[in-house]
């Protein structure tokens, strides 16, 4: 994939920056049943991994890092911890939820009943939980027919992506091992609606330059849709994305749609509510989209765009996550990018156009990187409450609500100032410039960040060293 340049961004006529929040609590304080836990370590220690809804109950539930390696449940009002998830071998102060690290943790949406979690482990668990039972150790009903997918690290030559059928979780209905050649970090099923036009197979002999002619003359297979197969999204350090069928038992034929992004695969999602497109981000800070079909569209740093003027002052670190959603009566597909700081802010950028693929400058040509890019917008900023890395957020699109969770053990409760809203542009900015960054912005680029740095007693050696940190 070319990597396209970075747009640029611009703050939004509406935007504003928020230092005060709503709710906030340090997890370790949060609860005051959660004590050192079994290793000798401090709980108030243990990073933020992720937050996700707990349904039904307006709470939410928070993975941790080392030394807890816990899942707290957490009541919405109050931020205060009303429960911990235990597995096996959780018999310590912290109830741990997965030895050796809780790596994934998902809402169970429409399992058939509200509380439902699903978690999974360095130790090679997948866990459902139930959030209402004593100890969360409860099964979720579930309907017939729903399936989980997980996918693993490398194991010897095989990355394996398993399906279980969790009314029968003693073994898996099947697996896939050679899908991807390196650890998976990425498993999302389609949403309802998603389709695609399935790739023309090699004729007889194999020649798919043959099979290219061929499919010209002849009639196409039918478009395969989530509605009558179960797709699945997956993506990995490899570099790989890759769209497949479930429920296929030969992997051969399972592998609808596979793209090389060429650079390690750090988290994806789809774009729009019938999968109109996807995102990804890479562990080197590069972000970019695709088609339905895997075509590649944008494709630049996330550090590059960046705002210095007045009172609206960003540069982004690094990618925090991605919220996608159309809203209704509208054909724009919605995608929210929250990035980060190194100093612990979290802002909102976006673009009306996610899923448009970049046009050549006049008089460049189609593979030259000085093509016009859709421009972005700074929506909403959210500062000083965090210190150091944010490593997960929530966006509660139904109560406009954004909760973030850091490397400090703190989680924060912050009102979502676009109140939903998404500033798209007038037509007044001029987009067709140069989108190379001028010598004097990366000269206030710097000195925006120094200045940051200096009111929290940052030095730039903390600062290298954190960027280090970050990414193990």
């Amino acid at each position: 994939m070319t990597t396209t340049s970075a747009p640029r961004l611009y703050a939004s006529p509406s935007f504003q920056t928020a230092s005060t929040t709503l709710r906030s609590t340090v997890l370790a304080q949060a609860s005051g049943a959660v004590a050192p836990s079994s290793n000798g370590g401090d709980p108030s220690s243990a990073y933020v991994l992720g937050i996700v809804p707990v349904t039904g109950s307006g709470g939410y539930a928070v993975s941790t890092s080392a030394p807890s390696n816990a899942i707290h449940v957490v009541d919405g009002e109050t931020l205060r911890v009303v429960g911990s998830l235990s597995g096996s071998g959780g018999g310590g102060a912290v109830k741990v939820a997965h030895e050796g690290g809780v790596t994934c943790l998902k809402s169970a949406m429409g399992a058939g009943s509200t509380g439902g979690l699903i978690s999974c482990g360095k130790e090679g668990s997948v866990v459902i939980w139930d959030t209402r039972s004593s100890g969360g150790s409860g099964k979720v009903g579930v309907k017939n027919g729903w399936i989980v997918a997980a996918g693993s690290e490398l194991q010897g030559d095989d990355a394996i992506i398993s399906y279980w059928d969790p009314r029968k979780p003693s073994a898996p209905l099947r697996i896939h091992t050679s899908t991807h050649s390196d650890d998976i970090t990425v498993v999302s099923f389609a949403p309802p609606g998603y389709t695609v036009n399935p790739a023309p197979s090699p004729d007889a002999n194999g020649d798919p330059e043959d099979a290219e002619m061929a499919s010209a003359s002849q009639p196409s297979e039918a478009p395969i849709g989530s509605s009558n197969r179960l797709l699945l999204l997956t993506g990995s350090t490899d570099g790989l994305l890759n769209v497949s069928d479930a429920n296929d038992e030969d992997e051969d034929e399972a592998v609808i749609l596979t793209a090389n992004w060429g650079c390690s695969i750090a988290q994806a999602g789809w774009v729009g509510e019938k999968g109109e497109g996807v995102w990804a981000g890479s562990d080197m800070e590069t972000f970019s989209t695709w088609s339905s079909e895997l075509d590649p569209i944008l494709d630049f740093d996330i550090r590059e765009p960046g705002v210095h003027g007045g009172d609206a002052q960003w540069v982004s670190d690094y990618l925090v996550g991605c919220h996608s959603s159309s809203s209704a009566g509208s054909s724009t597909t919605k995608l929210r990018v929250f990035s980060g700081s190194n100093e612990g802010d979290v802002a909102l950028i976006s673009t009306p156009h996610p899923l448009t693929k970049p046009v050549p400058r006049r008089g460049q040509n189609a593979s030259s990187n000085s093509s016009w890019i859709a421009p972005w917008y700074l929506q909403s900023a959210w500062t000083h409450q965090h210190v150091g890395v944010v490593r997960a957020l929530y966006y509660d699109e139904r109560h406009k609500l954004v909760v973030t969770g850091g490397e400090d053990a703190k989680l924060h409760v912050w009102r979502d100032a676009t109140a939903g809203v998404l500033y798209e542009g007038d037509g007044d900015v001029d987009m067709d410039v140069d989108d190379a960054v001028p010598p004097e912005d990366e000269v206030a680029r710097r000195r925006v960040k120094s200045s940051r740095k200096r009111e929290m007693g940052v030095d730039d050696e903390d600062d290298e060293m954190d960027g280090k940190r970050r990414r193990k």
